[in-house]
């Protein structure tokens, strides 16, 4: 407790010193033979615990340097001395100066002593009620505001797959804390037999990244519907973003355009993994790159030619996938993708994207999950 200072305030020196030795073995003694005095030490050290003063002084009362006292340290223990005759003024100050004690004279040095180790208790036992009420009150918050986030991402995340005649798609996605940053759309058009999907990562993690994806999946939204090519879309996402936003913040994105009557379709990308192509048993990584978008101006995408024929399974994922780490830092990797797409192949789409996340998880074991894990896949039946 040495950095707790007690203050004495007493206009008889010798009464001061009697003070001055009850606490001088013990704590750091602060000494003042008069209210504006103290006041001036009061001012000048912030980590004055406790208050001893007297009552009757000639400058000011001690009540009265007492509630001057209280708007620089509060929280202080404040005790005053005094005589019989003060009780009654005394009772009705208490309450306007936070006066912890008042002792009568002449006082026992032992009993001072203990008075004031009984406020420090007292007041160290209050900080940790305010502090922990402070500490509720920040969780609490916090825990709405994730519950907000939440419902946010529940609205942008689109609730299920498209039912596509001669084809099948599911999608498996996973967290890595309340809110994530990965994200995922598609949107069908029955009239043209055109599938657009889109699958993405936030820069970063939890609410700012749920908060930023939710304003660019109203960007993807609004461009649905105008038949622009993948390459073209993420470079009109990439303006978008430059324009609005940070350099900190970017998303890495995969867009998919399939027409679902012939199979054919194009595929760009912006800083997503290589999707994969499972066909006849065989699986393949369609080796497509690009910068992720809100990085560079300008930004131009490559984008390639696709035909999905009968049976081919085309699957997307987020890096949270490969990267996924055990305990001995090992990485699950696309050697070890690829094997588990390869044992999973000829189940049905759902049982496959939930199959895929748990060989990851498997694979994880205990070690704390860092990322997040969106497991996309489309398949053509006819």
């Amino acid at each position: 407790m040495s950095e707790q200072i007690i203050l004495v305030v007493d206009d008889e020196i010798a009464n001061l010193q009697k003070l001055r030795r009850t606490f001088i073995n013990r704590y750091p003694v602060l000494a003042a033979s008069s209210g504006k005095e103290a006041l001036e030490l009061v001012h000048r050290y912030d980590n004055i615990a406790v208050i001893v003063a007297d009552q009757r002084m000639p400058d000011m009362t001690g009540i009265d340097l007492l509630r001057q006292s209280l708007s620089v340290l509060p929280d202080a223990v404040r005790i005053i001395l005094t005589g019989f005759t003060d009780v009654d003024v005394l009772m009705e100050a208490i309450n306007s100066c936070k006066v912890f004690r008042y002792m009568v004279k002449p006082w026992d040095p032992p009993d001072l002593l203990m008075t004031v180790e009984r406020g420090l208790e007292a007041h160290r036992l209050a900080a940790e009620n305010a502090r922990f009420r402070k500490e509720l009150i920040r969780r609490e918050r916090l825990a709405r505001e994730l519950e907000i986030a939440r419902e946010i991402q529940r609205y942008i995340l689109p609730p299920q797959c498209p039912v596509l005649e001669g084809y099948e798609m599911a999608v498996e996605y996973h967290p890595a804390r309340e809110v994530g940053g990965d994200l995922y759309d598609f949107d069908f058009d029955p009239a043209t037999g055109t599938l657009q999907v889109l699958i993405g990562d936030v820069s970063g993690k939890s609410i700012p990244a749920a908060l930023y994806g939710a304003v660019f999946s109203g960007q993807v939204r609004s461009l649905f519907a105008r038949s622009l090519s993948p390459e073209k879309i993420l470079s009109f996402l990439n303006m978008n973003l430059i324009a609005r936003y940070q350099v900190s913040n970017y998303i890495a994105v995969s867009y998919l355009r399939l027409n679902l009557r012939d199979g054919t379709g194009e595929f760009a990308n912006g800083g997503m993994p290589y999707p994969y192509l499972v066909r006849e048993g065989s699986v393949s990584c369609l080796e497509v790159s690009g910068i992720p978008l809100g990085l560079v101006e300008g930004s131009t995408y490559d984008q390639i030619q696709l035909k999905l024929e009968k049976g081919d399974m085309l699957i997307l994922t987020s890096d949270g996938t490969t990267d996924a780490m055990n305990s001995e830092g090992q990485m699950y990797d696309v050697s070890r993708l690829k094997e588990a797409i390869s044992l999973h192949s000829s189940e049905q789409l759902s049982s496959l994207v939930k199959n895929l996340y748990q060989e990851v998880s498997r694979f994880a074991g205990n070690a704390e999950v860092s990322d997040d894990v969106t497991i996309l896949a489309l398949r053509r039946r006819k």
